[in-house]
């Protein structure tokens, strides 16, 4: 199965694992699964860095390469199609990143791996956790 991880969770693999519900963390493993981690993830906490709201992220952006590579995760490129549908959703959530998490894993057919139930308010959208 294809997973896409969100931003909170790919931080909490490498810092804080068991902030990660028992279920999701038995899916987050690359001998089963291949994990995707969108473009959008480091854009993001580099914004909170920036913002200070996020000043643990600083490591995660100055390792990130050998980090995904060490979870054997796969960067998903942010693509047009991507942007236009998380334009597109019918959703009332107005956080640009997780609506572009959704886009993504609705035109790749992955699952997102999420600790956010705000997701659960998306029709037919199934994540993981």
């Amino acid at each position: 199965m294809r997973l896409l991880i969100d931003t909170h969770v790919f931080f909490w693999l490498i810092a804080a694992p068991e902030k990660i519900s028992s279920t999701a963390l038995s899916a987050l493993t690359p001998e089963t699964n291949q994990l995707l981690v969108s473009a959008a993830t480091p854009w993001e906490m580099s914004i909170k860095r920036q913002a200070g709201k996020w000043p643990e992220a600083e490591p995660i952006l100055t390792g990130y390469a050998a980090l995904l590579n060490r979870l054997t995760a796969v960067e998903l490129p942010i693509r047009a199609a991507h942007g236009i549908a998380a334009g597109q959703l019918t959703w009332d959530h107005k956080d640009p990143f997780d609506r572009l998490l959704a886009a993504q894993a609705m035109i790749e057919s992955v699952r997102l791996v999420s600790a956010d139930s705000v997701f659960d308010t998306l029709p037919e959208f199934r994540r993981l956790w």
